[in-house]
């Protein structure tokens, strides 16, 4: 049964057409995947469904009738609802609270707390998650925050279900997790628009492909009927080059930063090596600590103890400043919160950690010299966009990462700190930092690459560390990623029996 067609939808902005006679159709039961790179137009027809943005031209039919959305309540009212990549929560709220916000049970007057964690056990034991109802929000990981929302969207008991990038903050545990959610929420004759750029997952859960390129349908296929170049060629219009793994020597190069026994108040006795030119790959579960690890390098954490050595010198890093300069930059994981403000230009956001350069006797900014570096950036990162002048928020996702990568680049780092480079992007802006990160490393520069996604740290690393519980428990030059897993659950169980001994 067809649950949901759209026909002919055009939208532009200032003159600029973003979809072009944009077709989709949606049958009961199926997970349809929605890709195309950034800029394709998917965020755009999202917003169309969901009534946030309104279409220029077309038609939205549910159920075979015509349906006008005009807002989020029209698309709330014909069973449609969205879990976006930029979560909607109220962090001082619980998880209950955030699940049933606008529609909370009552008791007379007042709120029925209980009832609405009773509602929320029951539909957590529906779909197979587990949450503390009562705890805050602001208190969950990135990824409990991620399995919240869904439930929250589930609670509303949509028909057609929109995940936009669900998985860019899940382990590889809680991304089964969330298939077998998928699964159970399909058997309920409802749908399921998927989005991701993770090519691996839409050939494991999705039924169909639909590709935007361009803002144009490029083209639905059976997923069963596809393999990755064919779906990679419909995304870009072009065959992609997929570098082997590099080879990478150590031999006699020099050590450029080592970590000894460094403490804080999560760590005890840390220690770890990186040498000039390497990519060093660190995997683990989400909370592992692998970011408050590099938060401390990079300054914006102190440790307790331990000591880090740059070069075979003993450092204190106190600040970001000092971390800069001594040669180290960090792209944090949120590119959003972190790395970017967003209601500032691309120019303003690339002068940030380059101000100095651009001050004429430390007082003048010479605005033509940083118009002119802020153009040679675009150019050199391949950064979309009209104009250096150009709001940071309006750019895809692929090139907000771009930006953040620029202006760190720009500062000459000797040391790069990578947190989830590539979280929410597409194959081919991937590429395109994976390509960077090739010569930066090629010309001397270490990288430190923390990732949630196993194909990336496999492919992309010169040797592996794996953290587990605010510590590494082993090395790889060379394995798999059942391997890593294999060795992540070990180190779980043996700490589990030994805090079940001590107790």
């Amino acid at each position: 049964m067809e649950l949901l067609r759209v026909e002919h939808i055009n939208k532009s902005y200032s003159g600029v057409m973003v979809l072009s006679d944009v077709q989709f159709d949606l049958c009961a039961g199926e997970v349809h995947a929605l890709i195309g790179e950034n800029g394709a137009g998917k965020s755009t027809l999202i917003k169309i469904l969901m009534g946030v943005t309104l279409k220029d031209k077309g038609d939205i039919f549910i159920k075979g009738v015509k349906a006008d959305i005009k807002n989020p309540a029209d698309a709330a009212a014909h069973g449609i609802a969205a879990v976006f990549q930029e979560l909607s929560q109220l962090n001082s709220l619980t998880v209950a609270e955030n699940i049933f916000l606008h529609k909370e049970p009552c008791k007379g007057p007042f709120l029925d707390r209980a009832e609405m964690a009773r509602r929320t056990r029951e539909l957590m034991d529906n779909y197979g998650i587990s949450l503390d109802p009562l705890k805050p929000v602001s208190l969950l990981t990135m990824a409990e925050r991620q399995l919240a929302e869904i439930l929250k969207a589930i609670a509303s008991k949509p028909r057609i279900l929109i995940l936009d990038e669900p998985t860019s903050s899940l382990t590889e545990r809680e991304i089964l997790l969330l298939f077998d959610v998928i699964k159970r929420f399909k058997k309920e004759e409802a749908a399921i628009i998927y989005v991701s750029h993770r090519m691996d997952e839409i050939f494991k859960i999705t039924d169909r492909v639909s590709v935007l390129r361009d803002g144009k349908h490029a083209g639905t296929e059976m997923t069963s009927r596809l393999d990755m170049n064919q779906v990679v060629s419909m995304m870009v219009g072009r065959d992609l080059h997929f570098a082997e793994k590099r080879r990478y020597k150590r031999d006699d190069k020099p050590c450029v930063l080592e970590m000894n026994n460094l403490s804080s108040r999560l760590f005890k006795n840390i220690s770890m090596k990186l040498y000039k030119g390497e990519i060093l790959g660190i995997s683990g579960l989400v909370g592992s600590g692998r970011s408050e690890l590099m938060r401390i390098l990079c300054g914006i954490d102190r440790s307790a103890g331990g000591e880090i050595l740059l070069d075979g010198k003993k450092q204190i890093v106190r600040s970001v400043k000092e971390a800069m300069n001594k040669g180290i930059a960090m792209v944090p994981e949120s590119r959003h919160s972190e790395g970017l403000i967003l209601w500032h230009d691309i120019e303003n956001n690339l002068l940030l950690p380059n101000l100095s350069r651009f001050l004429l006797g430390g007082m003048l900014l010479q605005k033509k010299a940083l118009t002119a570096f802020s153009v040679e950036q675009i150019k050199n990162y391949g950064i979309k966009t009209e104009s250096s002048k150009k709001i940071v928020r309006n750019l895809s996702g692929g090139n907000q990462q771009k930006v953040v990568l620029a202006k760190w680049l720009a500062a000459n780092p000797k040391l790069l700190i990578l947190d989830e480079p590539t979280a929410g992007i597409d194959i081919g802006a991937k590429q395109e930092i994976y390509n960077v990160m090739r010569r930066l490393a090629e010309s001397g520069v270490s990288i430190i690459l923390v990732s949630s996604d196993m194909n990336e740290i496999l492919a992309q690393s010169d040797r592996i560390l794996v953290m587990n519980k605010y510590r590494f428990i082993g090395e790889f030059e060379s394995c798999t990623q059942e391997e890593i897993m294999e060795l992540i659950l070990r180190d779980s169980q043996r700490s589990s029996e030994i805090e079940k001994e001590a107790s």
